[in-house]
């Protein structure tokens, strides 16, 4: 399905020469109809020769309208400049061209109407008038077919160029991530919510589950019409009519876009090459409020001129833009910018960056990296993404990126068979959407970064045997997704080895002083000299001029075993008292807190934390006030 839009000054015959070609009238509104002047978008579709059929967007010609011309000619295949014979190139015909030119139509067409109200001579300079004000721009050397819509001389002729116009391919994206910008809302009886729009890129499906973004509302696609037909899907390039399930026509609103879920999120910070038309009233300054238009999205704007002051009339610069509301964009689209007041056109250009961080100005790396994104190789720009950015999932960098799955896994293979990109994945055999990636400098990065924390907590703690993981990940900022895809590609090169919850360099050993270890022989063997009955952890520390770290080290070698938190015994005098409570129980059926006390010589200070150990063993369970042997 392709795509044909008008354009032209108000009351050049636009909506007059869409009625005649297809029969429909494309003023849809009352008030178009009364005041005899198109306002808003309009719709028809015409079937041509060949059989194929072809979407006409009708746009309004009034200054006061622009804003809504702009929703309506961003995804078109073929314009038709329209101007009136007995009037010629007028204000809105020149600005109408400019915003075509902006937007880079592949291919049109100049349609001059009224043709029947003016002589042979007359129609001539007319012409002549139109081919001096097209040069220069995508419409230079388009065709031009004189037409009266109203005795329908040179209709067909228009009909047959438009079968032979669309004949030529128009390379759309091919991402396969489907993207509709919404120019319509509204609500069918019986149906429930309708958006309208030009499919960009991919397809829809009914029964496809669908996004909505600005905001992230899911939906699902209940129905699709195309011409007032019922299809299946709808392919890219195609009008299309959404009834959508699961969101109200309240929440709805042009400019917003049904995507895939997850394929495109929305911005107010973009990056832009932008260009100032050769005859725009004023230069473009930094800082200055704009009006940004996009697809059918329109927000207010500030440019942040990157490498200079201000674009003067015919140049093109770096920009960053800082849009009021959040937009929608992708990598590659195309914008119109305008001066609000007094209101005109100053330029327009091409998404580089739609999610990148502020930058300040006149920094050369910036420039340089931007510049990349733009005209670089697909393996350069893939990089250069991840670079900006990692690690991050292979989706995000779809996105980013701007290219086809396809595309950017073939690339990300071959990165990753190269060593210039690794998967955080201990072991990758297919690159998948949650596939997270690094470059391989910003891999040699995280490893610095890990060995330098837990080298900094060894020095810091010598006697434990490790970092803890969870205030390891803290302090490198890293989510836990990230961070245990880390640790398990760290763990599986032997960068790092693990401990329970602890994380260790490799060749990080605790070592004792010769006089530290002669201390804890001697807690030990005080321990063991107080039987079932010890003093507390704290003060055999105390006493022995230990920390509680020192200690430590005896309970992860496995010569102490802590029974409660002030509580330790030597390894081999809990292994006699746990012997004799469960010979006990076997030889009893059971046992109490006082037969434990009576058993071991020692109080319920002792005997309660000793049963509760064994219960946490699963030695015991108890039963009422006694213990069981567990089973």
């Amino acid at each position: 399905m392709r795509v044909v839009g008008t354009a032209g000054h108000v009351d050049h015959g636009k909506s007059t020469l869409i009625r005649a070609l297809t029969g429909i009238d494309p003023d849809r509104l009352a008030e178009e109809k009364e005041r005899g002047m198109t306002i808003d978008l309009g719709f028809a579709w015409l079937k041509l020769p060949s059989g194929q059929e072809v979407s006409i967007v009708d746009v309004p010609g009034h200054e006061r309208f622009i804003h809504n011309m702009l929703a309506g000619v961003g995804g078109i295949d073929i314009a038709l400049l329209v101007v009136a014979a007995d009037e010629g190139v007028m204000p809105q015909t020149r600005e109408h061209l400019d915003i075509l030119d902006l937007l880079a139509i592949p291919s049109g067409a100049i349609v001059v109407t009224k043709t029947d109200l003016v002589d042979e001579e007359w129609l001539e300079l007319v012409t002549a008038e139109i081919e001096e004000a097209v040069k220069g721009t995508v419409m230079a050397g388009a065709p031009i077919v004189p037409v009266s819509s109203t005795t329908r001389a040179g209709l067909d002729e228009l009909i047959a160029l438009l079968d032979r116009l669309l004949q030529q391919e128009r390379t759309r994206p091919t991402t396969g991530r489907s993207r509709l910008p919404i120019d319509r809302v509204f609500t069918i009886s019986g149906f429930g919510t309708v958006v309208t729009g030009t499919l960009l890129d991919g397809e829809l499906q009914v029964g496809q589950e669908v996004e909505i973004q600005p905001g992230g509302r899911r939906a699902r696609v209940r129905g699709l019409q195309s011409h007032r037909r019922k299809v299946d899907r709808a392919p890219s390039g195609t009008r299309v009519a959404v009834n959508l399930a699961g969101v109200a026509t309240d929440n709805l609103a042009r400019g917003e876009v049904v995507t895939a879920p997850g394929s495109l999120r929305a911005t107010r910070l973009v990056d832009v090459k932008l260009r100032v038309l050769e005859d725009a009233p004023r230069p473009l300054v930094h800082n200055m409020p704009l009006t940004f238009h996009t697809g059918a999205a329109e927000t207010m704007a500030k440019a942040s001129l990157l490498d200079r002051q201000q674009i003067e009339p015919g140049e093109v610069a770096w920009a960053q833009l800082r849009l009021a509301d959040d937009v929608a964009l992708a990598k590659g689209d195309l914008f119109i910018v305008r001066a609000p007041s007094p209101s005109a056109t100053l330029g327009g250009g091409t998404v580089i960056e739609p999610h990148p961080r502020r930058h300040r100005r006149h920094q050369a790396p910036v420039l340089e990296r931007l510049a990349v994104l733009e005209r670089g190789t697909p393996e350069e720009i893939v990089l250069e993404q991840l670079r900006l950015r990692e690690p991050t999932d292979f989706q995000s960098l779809v996105g980013r990126a701007g290219l086809s799955n396809e595309e950017t896994r073939a690339v990300i293979a071959g990165a990753v068979a190269s060593g210039a990109v690794v998967p955080l994945d201990a072991e990758v055999t297919r690159i998948v959407s949650n596939t997270l990636l690094t470059s391989r400098a910003g891999w040699e990065r995280i490893t610095a970064g890990v060995q330098g924390q837990i080298g900094e907590y060894h020095r810091a703690h010598p006697l434990r045997q490790g970092m803890p993981k969870e205030e390891l990940r803290t302090r490198l900022g890293q989510d836990a997704r990230t961070f245990s895809r880390v640790v398990g590609r760290l763990l599986a090169g032997g960068v790092v080895r693990e401990a329970g919850p602890l994380l260790a360099l490799q060749e990080h050993a605790v070592s004792l002083t010769p006089e530290m270890q002669a201390r804890m022989d001697r807690l030990v063997a005080e321990l063991r000299a107080g039987g079932a009955s010890p003093a507390g952890r704290g003060d055999l520390e105390a006493r022995h001029g230990l920390s509680s770290e020192a200690t430590q080290v005896l309970i992860e070698r496995g010569d102490l075993v802590e029974v409660a938190p002030d509580l330790v015994y030597p390894r081999d005098v809990l292994d006699g008292i746990v012997g004799e409570i469960v010979g006990a129980i076997r030889e009893r059926g059971s046992i109490s807190v006082a037969g434990v006390r009576d058993l071991t010589g020692t109080s319920r200070r002792y005997s309660l934390p000793i049963l509760a150990y064994l219960d946490e063993k699963r030695l015991t369970r108890r039963v009422g006030d006694d213990r069981v042997l567990f089973t």
